[in-house]
C-alpha cells in the first residue's frame, strides 16, 4: 500500500463501529465528514450504548428548543433498546416541562435502572440556600412511581407531587435529592417503602425539620446531609452505616445511637450558634471510633472553647482508630494555629498516618476569632509516631503557614513526605517565588531524617495523594459534577449541533 492510502476505511463496518464505540460521541460524530461511507457509522456508538448522559457540554450554547430537538432525535435513534442509565443536566426552562415528562416516560419504557435529573444550573444566593432566577422546579410525574426497577434516583431542583407513592421503590439502593421540597412525613414514607436503600444524600432540602434514620432493619451504609438549614432535630441509629457526612449549621439537638460501623465521618459547619456549642463535641464523641475524619476550623475552635471556658470533662478525647485526618481551614491566624496544635493535644490520635490540611484560598476572607480563643505562645509537647504523609494545599508561604509546616516537621518522627501544594499553577524550578519558599522550608529542622518536602502545583501528578473526602462543601460555590469517564457502554453526550446530513 502507498503511504497516502486510507487503511482504516478498508476495515469492515463491524470493526469500525467497535472502534467508534471506544471514543466520546462528539468525536465519533466528526468522523461522519470523512466520506459517505463514514456518514452514519457513528450512530452505532449511540444506539449500542446502555448509558446516556446529557451533561453540561450538551446543554450549553443551545436554546431550549434546540436542546429539546437534539435530545428527542438522539432518543429516537436509540429506538427501543434498553437503557441502564439516563442522566440530564439543564437549566429549568418551564417551556420544556412537557418534554421532560416525555423523556422520563421514554427512558422508563426502556427499563432504565439509574435516573438522574439535574436542573441545578442557576444563580444561587451567597448562602447557597435558594435560587435567584425565579424559575419553577420540575414536578416529577406519577409515571415515575409506577416503576419498580429503579436502583438509583438523583433529583436536583425537582419536586415530588402530593400524591407521590413510593411503594414500588423496593429495589432503590441510592437516593440523591438536592433542593427538593422534602418534608418530614415524606422522608418517613420513603424510608418505610424504600427498604433496600444503602446510600442517601440530602442537600439543600430547606423544609426538612426532623432527620430520623432509626431502625435495626435499615440497610443504610452511606448518609450525607448538606445545608439542610431547617433541621431542628437529628436522630440516627443505623447498624450498617459506614459513612456519615454532615455539612451545615449546627443549631439542633442530636441523638446518635448505633453508629458503631461508621469508619469515615465528615463533620463541618459554616457557623455554630452559641447555645449549641456543646453539640459538636458530643457529635465528635459519638464518632470518635472512625478511621477517617474531616472537620473544619469551626470545629477546632469549638473544641478549644470547650476546654478554655467550659472545662469539658470528656477531654482529652482519644481518637484511637484515626488513620486519616483532613482539616478544612477558612482562616489562618495565631488563634487558628493554636486551635490546630491544641486539637492534637485534646484529641490524641496515636495511629494517625495521613494528614490533609486545606488552607483558605482567599486571604481577604479571614475570620477574627481573637475574642473567642486565647492563643498561647508555646506549642504542645506532641509526638506523631505513625504520621507518614502530609499534604497542605493553597500554600502561599506566609509566616503563619511556615509555622504550621515547622510544627509537623518537628513532631513527626517517621514522616516520609510532606506535599506543599502552592496556590498557583506555575511552579517551574526557575520561579523566584518557588526558590524562596524552598529556601525557607529547607532550614526547618526535621524529626525524621527520611522526610521529603515535595512542592507542586494543584494539578501536578507529584501531589496525587488525596483524602477520602475529596468534595469540600465549604465556603466556595459547589454543585454536583458530571462524569468525565468514557467506556464502550457509557456515553456522555456533548453539545453537537443537530445536522440532518449527519443523522
Amino acid at each position: 500500500m502507498g503511504r497516502g492510502e486510507d487503511r482504516i476505511s478498508i476495515l469492515p463496518n463491524e470493526i469500525l463501529q467497535f472502534i467508534l464505540c471506544l471514543v466520546p460521541l462528539k468525536y465519533a460524530i466528526r468522523t461522519s465528514t470523512l466520506s459517505k461511507r463514514w456518514r452514519h457509522l457513528w450512530q452505532y456508538n449511540l444506539i449500542s450504548s446502555t448509558s446516556l448522559q446529557f451533561g453540561e457540554d450538551f446543554s450549553c450554547n443551545q436554546s431550549p428548543m434546540q436542546f429539546a430537538a437534539t435530545l428527542d432525535r438522539y432518543l429516537q435513534l436509540h429506538e427501543k433498546r434498553n437503557l441502564d442509565k439516563f442522566g440530564i443536566l439543564l437549566s429549568p426552562f418551564d417551556i420544556l416541562f412537557p418534554n421532560f415528562e416525555n423523556w422520563v416516560a421514554t427512558v422508563l419504557a426502556k427499563g432504565v435502572k439509574e435516573l438522574e435529573i439535574d436542573l441545578s444550573q442557576g444563580v444561587l444566593n451567597s448562602y447557597r440556600a435558594y435560587y435567584m432566577d425565579d424559575k419553577m422546579p420540575f414536578v416529577i410525574s406519577n409515571s415515575l412511581f409506577r416503576c419498580n426497577f429503579l436502583t438509583h434516583l438523583s433529583l436536583s431542583r425537582c419536586n415530588f407531587s402530593d400524591s407521590s407513592d413510593f411503594t414500588n421503590f423496593v429495589g432503590l439502593r441510592s437516593l440523591y435529592l438536592d433542593n427538593v421540597d422534602l418534608v418530614d412525613e415524606m422522608l418517613t414514607t420513603m424510608l418505610e417503602n424504600c427498604v433496600s436503600l444503602e446510600c442517601i444524600c440530602l442537600k439543600r432540602c430547606e423544609n426538612l425539620e426532623v432527620v430520623k434514620f432509626v431502625g435495626d432493619k435499615l440497610k443504610l451504609k452511606k448518609l450525607a446531609i448538606v445545608d439542610c438549614r431547617g433541621v431542628s432535630d437529628m436522630e440516627i441509629s443505623a447498624p450498617e452505616l459506614q459513612s456519615f457526612l454532615y455539612h451545615g449549621w449546627i443549631s439542633f439537638s442530636t441523638a446518635f445511637g448505633n453508629v458503631s460501623k461508621v469508619t469515615d465521618a465528615y463533620l463541618c459547619s459554616d457557623e455554630l450558634e452559641e447555645e449549641y456549642e456543646e453539640v459538636f463535641f458530643r457529635i465528635l464523641s459519638d464518632f470518635s471510633h472512625v478511621k477517617v475524619l474531616t472537620i473544619c476550623s469551626v470545629a477546632l475552635m469549638n473544641i478549644v472553647i470547650e476546654e478554655q471556658e467550659l472545662n469539658e470533662p470528656g477531654l482529652p478525647l482519644e481518637l484511637q482508630n484515626l488513620q486519616e485526618f483532613q482539616l478544612i481551614m477558612d482562616s489562618i491566624s495565631e488563634e487558628h494555629l493554636y486551635c490546630v496544635f491544641s486539637f492534637f493535644r485534646l484529641c490524641p490520635s496515636p495511629y494517625l498516618e495521613k494528614l490533609f490540611i486545606q488552607l483558605p484560598s482567599n486571604f481577604y476572607q479571614q475570620k477574627d476569632i481573637s475574642d473567642l480563643v486565647t492563643a498561647e505562645q508555646n506549642t504542645p509537647n506532641i509526638v506523631f509516631r505513625n504520621l507518614r504523609w502530609i499534604k497542605i494545599t493553597n500554600f502561599e508561604g506566609t509566616p503563619l503557614e511556615l509555622k504550621l509546616v515547622k510544627f509537623f516537621l518537628e513532631k513527626a518522627i517517621v514522616l516520609q513526605s510532606i506535599f506543599i501544594v502552592l496556590n498557583q499553577c506555575d511552579i517551574s524550578s526557575n520561579s523566584l517565588f518557588v526558590r524562596i519558599i524552598e529556601g525557607q522550608l529547607s532550614v526547618i529542622p526535621k524529626a525524621s531524617k527520611d522526610a521529603n518536602i515535595v512542592m507542586c502545583g494543584p494539578f501536578d501528578h507529584d501531589c496525587m495523594i488525596n483524602p477520602t473526602h475529596t468534595t469540600i462543601y465549604h465556603q466556595e460555590q459547589y454543585r454536583k459534577g458530571t462524569t468525565e469517564q468514557y467506556d464502550h457502554a457509557t456515553i456522555r453526550v456533548e453539545n453537537i449541533p443537530l445536522d440532518q446530513d449527519f443523522l
